[in-house]
């Protein structure tokens, strides 16, 4: 007869925590995406939300409501997947899907669209939207496509034919 291994209870202890806690993460994402970002515009719409969500001193993720259901380290795993998703849902867009969605979030904004292009070049506030575990890459990209948009923007009256129903969409190719 071999003696039990002292770790197993231990260990299958942590698997049952880990297996628990992966459901409630799961469970709040669920929640989250049909409660919360399914009524909010668009990916920048969501994006924006998402990273105000984001504590910039820890890096946790931070939802009073949802603290109030669900344990704190659910709601910084479940919002971090959750900021993963809409970053690279964003960033899987052509450039024009994005040039158009950006234009609807800055819409919605109901400020001076060129007021909203300079701040955003200036101030480059835009950094602190991607995830901070995103692939190096897909933040450069993203970093790019910004830069590109609202280069483009500054530079050219793109407002109402992006917004015109009968716009030729080879214009903006």
């Amino acid at each position: 007869m071999h003696p039990r291994p002292q770790g197993m209870p231990n260990q299958q202890r942590r698997d049952q925590e880990g297996e628990v806690f992966g459901r409630e993460v799961d469970r709040l994402v669920r929640d989250f995406e049909e409660r919360t970002l399914a009524p909010l515009q668009g990916h920048f719409g969501r994006l924006v939300y998402l990273a105000s969500l984001r504590d910039y001193n820890t890096g946790r993720y931070r939802h009073y409501g949802l603290e109030s259901r669900y344990a704190a380290d659910v709601v910084d795993e479940g919002l971090r997947q959750c900021h993963i998703r809409v970053f690279e849902g964003l960033v899987a867009l052509r450039l024009k899907e994005q040039t158009e969605d950006l234009l609807d979030f800055f819409e919605s904004l109901k400020e001076e669209k060129a007021r909203l292009v300079e701040a955003w070049q200036r101030l480059r506030s835009y950094q602190v939207l991607p995830p901070e575990d995103c692939h190096p890459l897909a933040r450069e990209l993203f970093d790019k496509n910004i830069e590109i948009m609202l280069r483009i923007l500054r530079e050219t009256d793109l407002w109402p034919l992006l917004h015109d129903p009968h716009r030729n969409a080879d214009d903006l190719s």
